[in-house]
C-alpha cells in the first residue's frame, strides 16, 4: 500500500494551529484582565492590589546596604518596618523567594512598562508560532522544496532569534529600571547589574539557528528539485 506522504504535514499543522490558537487565547485573557483591572494581580487584608515584581539588586550593589553599616539596619527596620538589606521607597517590600522587590502600583506608566515587559517574549513566540502556521502550508502546497519555503524558514529563524533576544534586553532594561527606582539609595553600575541580569535566550537562539541551517539543507533541495525537472 502506498504511503499518504500528506499525512505528517496534515497533523503537525494541526498541532501547531491548535498551539496557536491556544497561546493566543490565552495571552489575549492576560493582556485585557490586566488592561480592565489596572494589572490587579493579588488579594490579602488590604484588598486587591496590583503588586509590581521585579527581581532586586544585590546587597553590594546598592551603596546604602546594611553590611557596611549595621547601626543604618536596625534604625530603618525601626521607623519604617522594612527587614531588608538595604533601604528602599516607601510602599516597596521585599518578597522571598526569589529575592524581588514588590509595590502595589496601578498607575499607567508603571503597569505599562511592567506588563510590555511581561508579554514581550510571549509575543514573539505567538508571532513565531502564526509564521511556523503559514510555512506549513505553503510547504504542503509546494512539496517543501520551493524558494518560497526557503525564504520563510530562513526568515523564521532569524526572527526566532533576534526577536527573543531583543524582548529580553527590553524585559531586563525594564526591570532594571524599575528596581532602581524602588530603592532609595544609589545602585552601583546599573549597567553591570542588568547585564548579569539579563537572562539571555538560549533555547530560542539554537532553535532560530536550526531553522536557519535547515533553509539551507531545504535550498539545496530546492535546487536539486529544479534541476531535475529542467532535465526531464
Amino acid at each position: 500500500m502506498p504511503l499518504d506522504r500528506s499525512t505528517p504535514p496534515k497533523w503537525t499543522a494541526i498541532v501547531v494551529r491548535v498551539l496557536l490558537v491556544l497561546f493566543a487565547a490565552t495571552m489575549a485573557y492576560d493582556v485585557g484582565r490586566a488592561i480592565l483591572t489596572g494589572g490587579e494581580n493579588a488579594e490579602g487584608s488590604d484588598g486587591v492590589r496590583s503588586l509590581v515584581c521585579v527581581p532586586s539588586p544585590s546587597v553590594l550593589d546598592v551603596k546604602e546596604n546594611f553590611l557596611q553599616n549595621p547601626q543604618n539596619r536596625k534604625a530603618v527596620a525601626e521607623s519604617s518596618g522594612v527587614d531588608g538589606p538595604y533601604p528602599v521607597e516607601n510602599g516597596v517590600d521585599f518578597a522571598y523567594p526569589p529575592p524581588q522587590l514588590c509595590k502595589d502600583d496601578s498607575g499607567f506608566a508603571t503597569q505599562s512598562l511592567y506588563q510590555t515587559s511581561r508579554f514581550a517574549t510571549p509575543l514573539v513566540l505567538l508571532v513565531a508560532l502564526f509564521l511556523l502556521d503559514r510555512l506549513i502550508r505553503v510547504a504542503r502546497r509546494d512539496s517543501g522544496f520551493d524558494e518560497v519555503v526557503v525564504r520563510r524558514l530562513r526568515f523564521l529563524g532569524v526572527f526566532l532569534m533576534a526577536g527573543t533576544v531583543a524582548a529580553s534586553l527590553y524585559t531586563t532594561a525594564v526591570e532594571t529600571g524599575l528596581a532602581v527606582s524602588m530603592v532609595a539609595g544609589t545602585v552601583r553600575e546599573v549597567g553591570w547589574m542588568a547585564l548579569y541580569g539579563w537572562a539571555f535566550p538560549w533555547p530560542s537562539l539554537i532553535a532560530g539557528l536550526g531553522l536557519v541551517v535547515m533553509s539551507k539543507v531545504v535550498r539545496v533541495g530546492a535546487h536539486m528539485r529544479e534541476e531535475l525537472e529542467g532535465t526531464v
